[in-house]
């Protein structure tokens, strides 16, 4: 990931700016202060009527007037945060890429900063949990090998019902999918985080399991959480760009905001197994436990899952 502000020197006086790209309809800029500070700079010609402007933290949003010019501008308060602020930057360049006018790019590109604003009030300063990273792979790794082929993409991403709370993490019609990832190198035997997990109200449930071994990014086979979701987004803009920004809205309710440093969690998939979860299928639900038991989490041993492998007639 390069730093474009690295290219702009730094200003005496005001501020000094390079255009993002000359084909996109608006004008925005990466720019730099007399102060050293990054800065996003839409140039928006005209006065119209400014709205409520989000609060971001650590970043300041205002507008600013030069000579009868307004601008909304963005202010990186530190700028040890480049990355941070550069994946925001480029998700306001994508999203506007198609606005008409400067009013409906600025009307966009202002409901994409409250959902970061949603975002980053969690305080979430860096990469995810590499457990998270694993969990998150498998779920786009299901959504690419299995249900995007069959389904399409749009079917595919509104199954896609994990990140918006569901107890499970796809729910394909009348069946409910579980995805869990294990490591190659540990003992075969995946976690159940809550008593639901399992227990679908759908009339079927499968549990898909993942085994991934550590990988370097350049190796041929790997994969990671950057190289996968770029894949699923050429899927997705073969059908709708309307899907690309539901896709990102999950993404960023699983905590997902594009950093390189995701390229360095890369994995071999050695293995899949598929299983129906069913009858005496080696699981905890709420009704086989004591009233005023919560927040029960257990570990499962896949050889114990193996009487139950089976999967739908679509997989």
């Amino acid at each position: 990931m390069n730093n474009p502000w690295i290219k702009i020197s730094q200003p005496s006086r005001n501020i000094k700016a390079r255009r993002i790209d000359s084909q996109h309809p608006l004008n925005l800029f990466w720019a730099k202060d007399f102060r050293g500070r990054y800065l996003f700079l839409f140039d928006l010609e005209e006065r119209s009527t400014f709205p409520v402007l989000p609060e971001l933290a650590g970043i300041q949003a205002l507008i600013t007037e030069d000579e009868g010019r307004f601008s909304f501008v963005l202010i990186l308060s530190e700028a040890a945060n480049w990355e941070m602020f550069f994946a925001l930057c480029q998700d306001l360049v994508h999203v506007s890429k198609n606005s008409k006018t400067n009013s409906s790019g600025f009307n966009v590109i202002l409901a994409r900063l409250f959902r970061w604003h949603e975002f980053l009030k969690k305080a979430r300063s860096s990469i995810l949990s590499e457990e998270a990273i694993k969990g998150l792979l498998g779920e786009l790794l299901f959504l690419k090998r299995h249900l995007i082929p069959h389904f399409g993409a749009s079917a595919a991403i509104n199954f896609w019902t994990g990140p918006e709370g569901s107890p499970q993490d796809f729910c394909i019609n009348n069946i409910a999918f579980e995805v869990k990832c294990q490591s190659g190198t540990t003992s075969p035997k995946i976690k159940i985080s809550n008593i639901d997990q399992l227990c679908s109200q759908l009339p079927e449930m499968y549990l898909w399991v993942l085994t991934l071994g550590k990988s370097h990014k350049d190796e041929p086979d790997s994969v990671n959480l950057p190289d996968i979701i770029k894949s699923i987004y050429e899927l997705l803009e073969q059908e709708s760009t309307s899907l690309i920004d539901r896709f990102e809205d999950l993404l960023f309710q699983m905590g997902y905001f594009d950093l390189e440093q995701y390229t360095d969690f890369a994995y071999i998939v050695a293995s899949e197994m598929c299983f129906e979860v069913k009858n005496d299928f080696p699981r905890l639900c709420p009704d086989n436990i004591n009233t005023g038991i919560v927040n029960v989490s257990y570990g499962i041993e896949l050889n114990a899952c193996l009487p139950f492998e089976g999967k739908p007639d679509w997989m």
